[in-house]
C-alpha cells in the first residue's frame, strides 16, 4: 500500500512539474486590448513558418521572431475585426483555399499531419489561418467594393500592345480590370489594417 502512495505522490510532483515548466515558457509577450499572444504563439508560428518555407534560409532568429509578433498582431487584429463586424465564411471556402494552398505549397494532408504531431500543433492551426484571412478579404471587399475605379486609359494601352482578334480583347480587358481592382484592394486591405491597429492598446511586455 505504502509502494502505492509513493508512487501515486510522485506521479503528482511530476505532473505539477511539467505544468510549471510549460507556464514558465509561455510568457505574455503582448496584449492587444484583452488579447494576448504568448511565447508558445510565437514558438509554434516560427515552426510553422519554417515547414512550409523549408527552401528558405533563415539567418537570423531574432529578426525572424520580431516579424512573427508582428504578424501575429496582425491577425490577431483581422480576427477582432471580423468578428466584430459579423464576417462568415462558409466551410466550402475554407476547404477549398486549405486545397488550392497546400497544392501551391506543394505539401499533403498527410506530411501536414505528421508536423502538427511532432511539433504539438493543433490540428487546425493551417485551416484557421486561413479562415481569417478569408474572412478579412470579405470584410475589405464589403467596405472598399464601392471604390474599385480602376485607370481604363491604363488598361486600354495594356490592351493595345497585345495583338489579339475581338473576342479575344473583351476577355483579356476584363481579366486586365480584375487584376488591377486586385491590386486596388491589396492597397485598401494594408490602409485598413494601419488604421485598425490605432484602435487597439498593443503592448509589449
Amino acid at each position: 500500500m505504502n509502494k502505492k502512495i509513493i508512487v501515486f505522490l510522485i506521479f503528482i510532483v511530476f505532473t505539477l512539474f511539467k505544468a510549471n515548466a510549460k507556464q514558465l515558457t509561455n510568457n505574455v509577450l503582448v496584449t492587444i486590448d484583452n488579447s494576448i499572444i504568448t511565447e508558445l504563439d510565437v514558438n509554434k508560428e516560427i515552426n510553422f513558418s519554417k515547414f512550409i518555407n523549408k527552401d528558405q534560409t533563415i539567418n537570423n532568429l531574432e529578426i525572424l521572431k520580431k516579424e512573427v509578433i508582428n504578424t501575429l498582431i496582425e491577425r490577431k487584429i483581422k480576427e477582432i475585426e471580423t468578428n466584430y463586424y459579423k464576417i462568415e465564411v462558409t466551410e466550402k471556402e475554407i476547404e477549398s483555399s486549405l486545397y488550392n494552398y497546400l497544392e501551391k505549397i506543394k505539401i499533403n494532408n498527410e506530411t501536414l499531419d505528421t508536423f502538427y504531431k511532432k511539433k504539438e500543433i493543433e490540428k487546425d492551426y493551417l485551416k484557421n489561418l486561413i479562415k481569417i484571412d478569408l474572412k478579412w478579404s470579405k470584410l475589405i471587399n464589403q467596405i472598399y467594393e464601392g471604390r474599385l475605379n480602376v485607370n481604363l486609359t491604363e488598361v486600354n494601352n495594356q490592351l493595345g500592345q497585345e495583338p489579339k482578334n475581338i473576342d479575344d480583347n473583351e476577355k483579356f480587358k476584363k481579366q486586365l480590370i480584375i487584376i488591377e481592382q486586385n491590386k486596388l484592394l491589396n492597397k485598401f486591405a494594408i490602409t485598413h489594417l494601419e488604421k485598425s491597429k490605432k484602435k487597439f492598446l498593443i503592448k509589449f511586455l
